[in-house]
Order: C-alpha cells, then sequence, then structure tokens
C-alpha cells in the first residue's frame, strides 16, 4: 500500500512558496518512511492500494476541507507541520469531524516520528482489511466452563469483518474418521516420540482431519471443542492445533470464539505465532503471573518436548519453551466493546507438575492486579515482543 497525500492550501497564501517551504518537511518523512509519498488528486482518495492522507499546508482551509472530506475514507489522516498556520487549522478540522462521529488523526511532530507512526497505520488499515477476509469455524459448541466467553457473531462481523460459521461437532468427527492411515504419516514433517504408535497416529490422524476441514470449508482459522476428542478417540487435539498454528492456520481450544479473535488479531498485527493459555497464578508481591496451556505453536518455541495431557493423561501435548524476553498479553471480548492488554517480561519457562504443559511465567509493566481486575473471563493470548502501541492502534479504528 502506497502513502499519497492531498494537498490543501489556502488561497490567501502564495501556492509555489508554501509548496517550496515544505519540501524539506516532506523530504525529511520519507527518509524515514525509506519510500516516497505520492502526490494524489481526489479520485485517488478511496484508491484501496493508496493510503490517502490529507495535507494541511496552512491555515484557512477549513471551508475547502469542508467541501471536499466525503471523497476520502475513514479514518481521516491530517498531516500538518509547524508552518503557515497548519496546525491551528487540523486542530479545527479534527473538532469538526470529531462532532460528526468520525475517525480522526493529526499527524504533527517531528519527521521521523510521523515516518514510524505512517508504518503503524499503514500496518493496521492493512490488517483491518485482512479481517474481512477471515472465515472462522466453531467446531462443536464452546465448552461447558466457558459460562463467560460467549461471542456476538454479528458484532464481531460487524465491526472486524471476520465471518464466523458453527459446524456440529460430528463434522469434525467424520473428517477425522475419513483420513486413511497411508496419509497419516506421509502429509507430516515431525513425527512425536515416546509414545506408543496408535497413540501417536490418532493424534496425527486429528491433525490431518483437521486440516481437510479447513481446506474444504475454506477456513482461516478454527477454535475446536477439543475435550470432545478425549471421548471420541482417548486423545487430544493438541499435537493438531500447534501444528496449524504453525502453517499459519489460526487455531484454538475449547471452541473460545473472544479467544480465537483475539489470536487471529495478534497474528495478523505481529506477523508471528500466538499462544493461547490459562492464566494459572498471580503473585501480588513480584508482579508476576504464570499462564499454561497444553499447546503451543512450535515455531514459537526455542525448543520443545512432548508430554500428555494435563487433565487426562492422554494424547500427546507440548512442553514449549519460548525465549526470555518482551511479551505482550491481550485479550478482546466476545462483542468486540472492552478488552485487556499489558506488556511484560517472559522471565521464565516453568515446569510446575499440576498445571498444563507449557508454562510461562511472567513479570508485568503494570500492576497484575490490573489484570484480576480487567481480565476478559479465562483464556488470554500472549505474543512475542511490545505490541501495544500496535494493537491499541488497531482496536481504535474499530472500537
Amino acid at each position: 500500500m502506497k502513502i499519497g497525500y492531498y494537498r490543501l492550501i489556502s488561497s490567501f497564501h502564495d501556492q509555489n512558496q508554501v509548496n517550496h517551504s515544505l519540501g524539506p518537511f516532506l523530504e525529511s518523512i520519507e527518509k524515514y518512511l525509506g519510500e516516497p509519498l505520492v502526490p494524489i488528486h481526489l479520485g485517488d482518495a478511496k484508491d484501496k492500494s493508496i493510503l490517502p492522507l490529507i495535507f494541511i499546508e496552512s491555515g484557512g482551509v477549513e471551508e475547502k476541507f469542508k467541501r471536499i472530506y466525503q471523497q476520502f475514507p475513514s479514518p481521516y489522516l491530517l498531516l500538518a507541520g509547524c508552518l503557515h498556520n497548519a496546525l491551528p487549522a487540523a486542530l479545527e478540522i479534527k473538532e469538526y469531524l470529531q462532532r460528526r462521529g468520525e475517525r480522526v488523526e493529526i499527524l504533527h511532530g517531528t519527521e521521523e516520528w510521523i515516518a514510524n507512526r505512517l508504518k503503524l497505520l499503514r500496518k493496521v488499515i492493512e490488517v483491518k482489511k485482512d479481517c474481512h477476509k477471515y472465515h472462522v469455524g466453531v467446531l462443536g459448541k464452546p465448552s461447558d466452563w466457558l459460562i463467560a466467553s460467549g461471542a456476538d457473531y454479528n458484532a464481531i462481523r460487524k465491526k472486524l469483518g471476520i465471518k464466523i460459521f458453527d459446524l456440529p461437532i460430528e463434522e469434525m468427527i467424520r473428517h477425522i474418521d475419513q483420513v486413511k492411515i497411508d496419509d497419516i504419516f506421509s502429509n507430516v514433517d515431525i513425527i512425536p516420540t515416546g509414545f506408543d504408535q496408535p497413540v501417536i497416529q490418532k493424534s496425527l490422524q486429528i491433525y490431518q482431519g483437521l486440516k481437510n476441514l479447513v481446506r474444504e470449508y475454506h477456513f482461516n482459522a478454527i477454535t475446536v471443542r477439543c475435550f470432545d476428542l478425549l471421548d471420541f478417540y482417548k486423545n487430544t487435539g493438541c499435537l493438531a492445533l500447534s501444528l496449524l498454528n504453525r502453517e499459519g492456520i489460526v487455531a484454538g481450544c475449547e471452541g473460545d470464539v473472544p479467544a480465537l479473535i483475539s489470536m487471529i488479531i495478534a497474528y495478523l498485527l505481529t506477523d508471528q505465532p500466538v499462544f493461547m493459555g490459562n492464566p494459572a497464578c498471580v503473585d501480588q508481591e513480584k508482579n508476576e503471573m504464570t499462564i499454561a496451556h497444553c499447546t503451543v505453536p512450535i515455531n514459537m518455541c526455542e525448543s520443545y518436548h512432548w508430554d500428555s495431557h494435563f487433565e487426562s493423561g492422554m494424547g500427546i501435548a507440548i512442553r514449549g519453551k519460548v525465549k526470555e524476553g518482551p511479551v505482550t498479553l491481550f485479550k478482546i471480548d466476545g462483542k468486540v466493546e472492552k478488552y485487556f492488554i499489558s506488556e511484560g517480561e517472559l522471565t521464565k519457562n516453568l515446569e510446575l507438575p499440576n498445571l498444563c504443559r507449557t508454562q510461562f511465567q511472567i513479570l508485568l509493566k503494570e500492576p497484575v492486579n490490573n489484570f484480576l481486575d480487567r481480565s476478559i473471563a479465562n483464556h488470554h493470548i500472549l505474543c512475542r515482543g511490545w505490541h501495544r502501541e500496535r494493537i491499541e492502534a488497531f482496536l481504535s479504528m474499530i472500537l
């Protein structure tokens, strides 16, 4: 996506003189951006391959803006420098738009800051478009214990563009049962060890069945009522979900739709796999929390080894170790109305005996009691790196 700008200048100013004086400002932004800014005409403003800026070159352009602004898409991005009373005009325009319920942002500051902000805004707008391409499958109903993790499919589609489809658990079972034994080992590059052959075979059969279902229904993401697999197969979906996430198919546990939507947002914004886990323990004195689950994308891990599923002792789970360092904890609710986010440090990969197999100890930047007060139900999402600014920039466009 190119970044374009439409010039707005008052008739009271000498256009050539103003353009000349603002040349260094644009050139400096381009230097930090690493690419040219493209002049555009009004007819280009809604071209989906362009991120359009309204370049407020001078004061006195407010009436001109009123006549043309509806030809631009929301959010309105107002670029303003420090010369020719451009910022006062931008502030007036911002208030005008906000009173009409429009989303607007003034891009003003150092050229480096503006360039970095433009990179971020371009990314979140691209992700917003990508969300409209997502078709999500809910395989079976949410697990019975997720009493506060429902989802408003219409609100999710309206605000994010993500389309959600329910499939009965029987459809998932049908796809798993249809997998031929000969296909199981020929289509995978990772074979778990330390388990009886039937256990390995069934875990990979579940993976292949889910992958076939995703392909048939053209899903980009799924969440699975995975504990039912224990009844059907005496096995789990932990390995299957890990491998699907590695392949870019966002896959979550327990039919938890809000957690899956959070995973999709974090995955698209960070371009990396994400972890869905249970917050298991909070330590107020150390400002730490522990988050754990029995599956983790293996391409998120520095190392991993195989284990059994914690609650049942069945199937193949993953005890993954992720590189210590910056992380972001995130969750959005099922109505897309509120969210929790906090940055922190992954300080230790734990191996406690009475928790799900992959366990992370997190030192939060903010008081850990904020998590207890403002968390969104059980499951939360963890991704590597500090991404609060990026996630909140995205959410500001939809909430």
